[in-house]
């Protein structure tokens, strides 16, 4: 990796975040081949989850796990309300 970066010229996590950039043009491809809607569902989250782990480590998938857990519970618990409060 340090060698691909250097090639570029740019830094470490930035190759990384490009070759995941790269890397979710074939992995968006192969989403409309999932049939059904959960899977589809299944397949968009762990893959997010993959690529985002892969460019930017734990910290960033655990901050993305917080924050859409909030706003699904949000729009679970406080439906009407859900807008603003998902927003804020």
């Amino acid at each position: 990796m340090e060698s691909m970066a250097a090639t570029i010229g740019v830094s470490v996590p930035v190759s990384r975040f490009l070759l995941c950039f790269v890397v979710m043009i074939p992995v968006s491809f192969f989403h409309r081949f999932v049939l059904s809607p959960f899977g589809k569902h299944l397949y968009a989250a762990l893959s997010g989850a993959f690529l985002s782990y892969l460019s930017s480590g734990f910290s960033s998938n655990l901050h993305f796990l917080v924050s859409m857990l909030l706003s699904y519970l949000t729009m679970v618990l406080l439906w009407s309300y859900c807008e603003i409060l998902v927003f804020l």
